[in-house]
């Protein structure tokens, strides 16, 4: 067979055509033997199987090769010194990560290392996902996956069957896990729970994660400082908690502290420039329906907060870089930006009532933003390049959701790898 390759930069070519483009490229001068041959399809990889066996441990580029009983270096591509091997593999698209796996236990482990993440980020070849949680007609729980690239719509693997029909659960992403909290199901009033599931994006599975120290349902939560807060809610006896929690997925350590700041009905949560938002969701006696309340992890304490920000946020907020959107769905869907400056939010736009059904949330993506509605009916924005009609109507690009859906959007959180 002819030998394709001339020179080392064309090896990292030829190997990006062969993950990237979906085509199998072999050259005999650059392959040893190997037992059977890789044949890569456009959604699925299969069939590669390397004589010797390599360990791949996460902390550095240099643990990826071992030595054989006979001393012989093993490698992750045969052909290809590791450091190239692991620049070619750290190119390949996000959607065969899952394919990728199942190659061999070495390059499962490589994939879920912390080595291989930094690599892809240093290269700036990282992909943010969107996780939509929606309650479906039957009020069965679900979760979808949005590949922004496919544009398509994916359902997750089932959460554990007695969290299907819970209520007041809270959704959070830390350190590039997918974790539920608490909630509550059965009867009039919703028995809380201090479960706490997490889903690992990269093995595509959930697992019970270390639970609360008290049972909560209808709390709100929020990720700083690779930390995870859950925060109020209600507890076994239908008294509201005026509590909060941080979990440290490092140490597995949860610490638990009361404060009178957290008060109960608590319905949004925005972490911003360090710090984290909750905000009140309903007027009853003896609140304020604009009430909120901030968390500075240098103090470890709540205070009440009164600004022009927290007085005129109304709905679901996104972060991207320093920008903060927000969806007003008071009268139509408009889209907010704050003005960090004065603390107001300026309306950017508005988006057709025909285009999208209500109740919508809101992830960000760089600089496209994404409004999710009821189906899983998605808007795109690009934030750089954003336009409207004579009648102030936003220009975006329409994602199918799902067919005859009308599953409602409960959160919306994006998870990069």
């Amino acid at each position: 067979m002819e030998n394709r390759f001339q020179d080392t930069s064309a090896h990292v070519r030829s190997y990006s055509l062969v993950w990237c483009g979906g085509r199998t490229l072999v050259a005999s001068q650059l392959f040893p033997p190997i037992t059977r041959t890789m044949a890569v399809g456009d959604d699925c990889m299969s069939g590669l199987h390397i004589d010797e066996a390599i360990q791949i441990n996460g902390d550095s580029s240099q643990s990826v090769t071992n030595k054989h009983a006979q001393g012989e270096v093993i490698v992750l591509i045969p052909g290809l010194p590791n450091d190239l091997a692991l620049q070619c593999l750290a190119r390949v698209p996000r959607r065969h990560h899952l394919n990728l796996r199942c190659v061999c236990k070495e390059w499962r482990n490589m994939i879920a290392s912390e080595y291989y993440y930094s690599l892809r980020k240093r290269l700036e070849v990282t992909e943010g996902w969107i996780y939509a949680f929606s309650r479906d007609y039957f009020e069965c729980l679900h979760w979808h996956v949005l590949d922004p690239v496919t544009r398509l719509w994916k359902e997750l693997p089932s959460m554990p069957v007695d969290c299907l029909r819970r209520y007041g659960v809270t959704c959070s992403v830390v350190q590039r896990e997918l974790y539920v909290m608490g909630g509550g199901g059965g009867g009039n009033f919703h028995v809380p729970t201090p479960e706490v599931y997490k889903f690992d994006p990269v093995k595509n599975e959930w697992t019970e994660a270390a639970a609360m120290e008290t049972a909560r349902c209808y709390i709100v939560s929020g990720a700083l400082n690779g930390r995870l807060y859950a925060v109020g809610g209600m507890g076994v006896t239908s008294s509201a908690l005026r509590s909060w929690e941080v979990f440290n997925p490092q140490t597995n350590e949860r610490l638990f502290r009361e404060d009178p700041n957290v008060v109960p009905d608590l319905g949004e949560s925005l972490v911003m420039d360090g710090k984290i938002y909750v905000r009140h969701a309903s007027a009853r006696s003896g609140y304020m329906g604009s009430y909120a309340a901030v968390f500075d992890p240098v103090e470890s304490s709540w205070a009440a907060v009164d600004n022009e920000m927290v007085k005129k946020w109304c709905g679901p907020t996104a972060v991207t870089g320093n920008d903060v959107y927000m969806l007003d769905q008071s009268f139509g869907i408009k889209l907010m930006v704050l003005d960090k400056e004065s603390g107001e939010w300026d309306r950017i736009g508005r988006f057709s009532p025909l285009s999208i059904r209500l109740p919508c949330r809101l992830a960000a993506i760089e600089k496209n933003l994404y409004v999710v509605g009821r189906g899983l009916k998605t808007l795109v924005l690009n934030t750089d390049k954003a336009s409207t009609t004579s009648g102030g109507i936003l220009v975006a690009s329409t994602i199918n959701g799902l067919p005859d859906s009308e599953d409602v959007i409960l959160s919306c959180h994006v998870i990069e790898l």
